[in-house]
């Protein structure tokens, strides 16, 4: 092994640890596993465990009522989301601590995974604050790690790149409840897999940490960068109005990662308590889920770069909208099946278009601002969204009719998206 007599750092024959392709690779790289690393905390904590521990568990059955709680644990974090999120975008870019702010609320989040390992029955309110500041971490971490996107993506590349890091964390999620089905075998005695969560977000977060870099700037110290962000807010809520396709797109938007969300945090309680699955049934159906997502959200870069991002999330909503039509008609276990794994071939490319669409049109100099929005308009609606959901569980014991709240959402999103592209193609023509 050779020694660099400048640096002291080992390096491999033809390989310089300093030349800037090798440094572009490795921030890309980090920046990728990320994805992998955050998904351990959607998958186990959100969609596919706790949340049954939280009803079956702490709760103790009650399930309209255990809706109604997890609704409202859910629908806190996304208020405190949206309170948070473009003050401190604004902050972190007058700053230049994007990474920082990254690391801080992707620690708070991986904190709360092993906290929750400690959590027992009875206690709700504990168990709900943990995973709401999770959530909160999960969330405020994700504005700021998708603000790095055009900025480590090769020119031309953003819509590929954004869909191969979606389809990274949706393998993520399947190695979660691959170790799922070894760790779990009921749920009172499947807690070990907060521990494992907890380790893999760490270790996989562990080199964005170090890659990704901040860019500090002089004149924005302590409070004074607060003020200047509060300061940015203001502009950047002009700009946005101004900036009309962008404005509409948060609209539409707003609608369809609400129901997006809502899907994800209450899926296994609707298998689980509706359609008597059991463990073993819902993680296998989840795994089908997560390898069509993860193909779909690969697919969906390219599909973007043929036809652009926003026909391509137009025909996403309209798969949502068909799905879960169908999910709410048909009866059979076989029907439910092949919908969900029809709705998971466009989860995940939902997402990654979205996230692609904003870093392409956002300014330059004010992308952690934008996504700062993003999230403000995505966040904003989920508020409502869990806690509707929970609320009407809990009124009919029906979550049949829960599910039609979700098909009013994606059909409002439709809508305004269809407004956004007959305005771009306008323009064009």
């Amino acid at each position: 092994m050779e020694t660099s007599s400048t640096s002291g750092e080992a390096s491999l024959p033809g390989v310089d640890p300093a030349h800037p392709a090798f440094r572009s690779g490795l921030k890309t790289l980090s920046w990728l596993l990320y994805d992998f690393a955050n998904a351990w905390f959607s998958m186990v904590v959100l969609t596919a465990y706790y949340i049954l521990y939280f009803k079956q568990v702490i709760v103790g059955g009650q399930k309209g009522y255990s809706d109604f709680l997890w609704g409202v644990t859910i629908s806190s974090a996304m208020a405190v989301s949206v309170l948070l999120a473009p003050i401190l975008g604004a902050t972190a870019d007058a700053k230049g601590r994007k990474k920082s702010f990254m690391a801080a609320f992707a620690s708070l989040s991986i904190f709360s995974l092993f906290a929750l390992y400690f959590t027992g029955p009875g206690q709700k309110a504990w168990a709900m604050f943990l995973v709401s500041a999770g959530y909160v971490g999960y969330t405020l971490a994700m504005t700021f790690y998708n603000s790095f996107l055009p900025e480590i993506a090769p020119a031309g590349a953003i819509e590929k790149l954004s869909g191969f890091a979606w389809g990274l964390g949706y393998i993520a999620g399947l190695a979660a409840l691959v170790c799922m089905i070894f760790l779990v075998p009921n749920v009172a005695g499947g807690k070990a897999i907060l521990l494992l969560a907890g380790a893999a977000y760490a270790l996989f977060a562990l080199p964005s940490f170090f890659f990704l870099k901040d860019s500090p700037r002089q004149g924005a110290k302590g409070k004074r960068a607060i003020t200047e962000g509060f300061a940015r807010l203001g502009a950047t809520f002009r700009e946005i109005r101004r900036l009309k396709n962008i404005f509409l797109f948060l609209i539409a938007y707003f609608f369809v990662a609400d129901a997006i969300a809502t899907v994800i945090v209450f899926f296994s309680s609707y298998t689980v308590d509706t359609l008597r699955f059991t463990v073993t049934q819902n993680v296998i159906l989840l795994m089908l889920i997560q390898l069509s997502a993860a193909a779909g959200a690969i697919a969906s870069g390219v599909v973007a770069k043929r036809i652009g991002l926003l026909k391509t999330i137009v025909i996403t909503i309209v798969i949502w909208i068909l799905a879960l039509l169908g999910i709410v008609i048909f009866q059979s276990i076989y029907d439910f099946y092949a919908l969900s794994v029809c709705a998971g071939s466009v989860l995940g490319g939902t997402q990654a278009t979205a996230r692609a669409y904003m870093a392409i049109e956002a300014p330059e100099g004010k992308k952690a601002e934008f996504f700062g929005f993003m999230t403000f308009s995505t966040k904003a609606a989920a508020i409502f969204g869990p806690l509707l959901y929970g609320t009407i569980s809990d009124w009919t014991n029906n979550p049949r009719i829960s599910v039609l709240s979700l098909e009013a959402l994606f059909i409002l999103g439709l809508f305004f998206m269809v407004v956004v592209l007959r305005r771009e193609a306008r323009s064009r023509a």
